[in-house]
């Protein structure tokens, strides 16, 4: 078995094995310094917690940085903000760090510029973490950091207007994203409470609406107890409440319930619960072939090859599951229709763009025909979403003031493929968002996107990311010229790394998530001519495998709010999506060796 044979091979069972029963992929996120320290500040020194405090204390001790810092995940550098709420944490906690741990930590907070001006700095306009950081450090009194900083320094969020109508709120231009309606309402409950407006009849109208906003606040808050399934903002809306004065109040009861229960064993929290929709949909598209056939569809028989269905194949139980997970009502947090995917089964999930893309192109990947219900639904829903200048954005049309809500080049790219999937490029949505495209590609010819970033970049953006998307997109034909398709491939092949590999952009050091997309890209589009820079980031691959068939993470994740994060499954989708598209442009791929998979993976 060669090389390449070999790396598929322990690849595909890997990914397989690591599929549930029902057919979903779960995946696993890492764990989160910044998620551990907000879950710390909020349960302070409650007495009859459940939480396991002196396990998250050392979690967050052995996770500092030599630089004193500490980053979103264990292997991501430092920032201000993870930093700033292990103090916090500190501060609630009492003596959590040693002094000379404590020393170095206050000092990287005082080079970067503080709660003031350093935050300010890292997400200007963007109020939808920074506040909540203020609040955090004023409440458990951080402020001496800076001796200036009162509960008036924390921005008087307006939270009465989480009444208004969801279609009006995109034209009010608030200060956080569209995602953050409970952040906006606990957070500025606290400066009610603690700094209330000068301005009488606003603070009289704002005392009249508490009770109500809670009431709608509730209503929002999902059966798990956690707002968005998150751990930092469902943690923040604790110590808002707490605050505010409201901490017995049933929205604080539900997210202590919520963060107990998803504490991991040894200390730490992660961001999110599970990524499952979002996972099982990449988990589908790295095994299909660039088919509509999947390696663990067909019967295995190594004499004679594949031998039709499986009885009761696992890809029936995916196509199930993902079909359970469509919303059928519409969303009580963001008033979008019925028919979207969000990226978990949970509650706390809620429908948006790349996971209705996603969504709709693993079942027909799956076999559920273009005019399934289902199916007709998701891209009406799609289309409901796209914004005025044809791109699409996260959750929200016309919610464009924060760029977590303005359209993006990745969310666009996959909803046009999901698009070509169904048949409906005829529509003028399609090319629409084909124009949006073109105008935001850069000179250089790439294009960065929204939800993925690179620690190692100076804007931190991930322009290998959005470029090897967008050029997804390309695959099947569409409205794009073929200037911008083959300026995209230029500017790809000119950042491959000397050793072969991909990183976010120029210069980035080699992951295995980069590397197989760009693979992926360069041996479906590049044709005969990219066959040394195909082999060389194929050989990297090869290399860095890791004995289980499983390739590190890398922190290439965005969370809400520029939160970075690694998922373990990403580098094994992606790295096991590039090789495949290898070895079907090298004609090396056979049904037989399909069958040879399967067998691997029931062992």
């Amino acid at each position: 078995m060669d090389a390449l044979t070999n790396a598929l091979s322990r690849a595909t069972a890997v990914l397989l094995q690591r599929r549930h029963a029902n057919g979903y992929w779960e995946g696993r996120l890492a764990s989160s310094p910044l998620a551990t320290a907000v879950c710390l500040a909020a349960f302070g020194d409650e007495p009859d917690t459940k939480i396991k405090r002196d396990a998250s204390m050392d979690y967050l001790r052995r996770t500092q940085n030599s630089d004193g810092g500490w980053g979103d995940t264990e292997i991501s550098k430092s920032n201000l903000a993870a930093t700033l709420l292990v103090l916090c944490a500190h501060a609630v906690q009492k003596n959590m760090l040693p002094d000379d741990a404590l020393k170095k930590a206050t000092a990287y907070v005082a080079k970067l510029g503080g709660l003031r001006d350093g935050l300010r700095r890292v997400y200007g306009k963007d109020l939808t973490f920074q506040v909540p950081i203020r609040m955090a450090a004023a409440y458990s009194g951080l402020g001496a950091l800076d001796a200036q900083l009162s509960w008036r320094d924390v921005d008087a969020l307006p939270f009465e207007l989480a009444l208004t109508p969801r279609w009006l709120m995109g034209a009010l231009g608030l200060p956080v994203v569209s995602y953050a309606l409970p952040a906006l309402v606990c957070v500025g409950l606290s400066r009610h409470a603690q700094a209330p407006s000068w301005f009488l009849p606003l603070r009289w109208l704002r005392r009249l609406c508490t009770n109500k906003v809670l009431h709608s606040t509730l209503a929002m808050q999902p059966k798990s107890g956690g707002f968005l399934e998150a751990t930092p903002i469902t943690a923040f809306c604790l110590i808002g409440l707490k605050a505010a004065g409201r901490g017995d109040h049933a929205v604080a009861q539900n997210a202590r319930r919520f963060l107990e229960a998803t504490q991991r064993e040894d200390g730490s929290w992660p961001v999110e619960v599970n990524l499952s929709i979002w996972n099982t949909t990449r988990a589908v598209e790295a095994l299909a072939l660039h088919e509509q056939r999947l390696p663990w569809v067909v019967c295995a028989d190594a004499n004679n090859g594949p031998a039709g269905q499986v009885p009761d194949a696992p890809h029936s139980r995916t196509q199930d599951w993902l079909l359970t997970q469509q919303s059928r009502s519409g969303h009580v947090y963001t008033g979008t229709h019925p028919g979207g995917w969000g990226w978990n089964e949970l509650d706390g999930s809620v429908p948006d763009a790349d996971d209705t893309s996603g969504a709709i192109l693993a079942l027909r990947r799956l076999g559920v025909a273009a005019d399934h219900p289902a199916l007709q639904e998701a891209v009406r829903w799609l289309l409901s979403l796209q914004n005025r200048d044809g791109g699409w954005p996260t959750f929200c049309r016309g919610w464009q003031k924060l760029p977590f809500d303005q359209s993006a080049p990745d969310l666009t790219a996959h909803a046009l493929r999901a698009m070509q999937a169904l048949g409906t490029t005829t529509q003028p949505a399609y090319a629409a968002g084909w124009s949006y495209l073109k105008k935001v590609q850069r000179a250089v010819g790439s294009f960065v996107p929204l939800w993925f970033g690179c620690e190692q970049a100076e804007d931190e953006l991930n322009a290998t990311y959005g470029t090897t998307h967008v050029l997804f997109a390309c695959e099947q034909g569409g409205s794009y010229s073929e200037g911008m398709r083959e300026r995209a491939l230029t500017w790809l092949r000119s950042i491959q790394n000397s050793d072969g590999g991909f990183g976010g952009c120029m210069g980035a050091r080699s992951t295995a998530e980069e590397t197989g997309l760009a693979l992926r890209t360069l041996a479906t589009l590049g044709g005969r001519a990219d066959h040394k820079n195909c082999e060389r980031a194929a050989r990297w691959l090869f290399e860095q495998q890791r004995a289980d068939g499983s390739w590190d993470p890398a922190p290439i994740g965005f969370y809400f709010a520029v939160l970075w994060y690694y998922e373990e499954l990403y580098p094994l989708c992606y790295a096991l999506g590039g090789l495949h598209a290898w070895a079907k442009a090298q004609a090396l791929w056979k049904p037989t060796d399909v069958c040879r998979i399967t067998e691997v993976a029931r062992v």
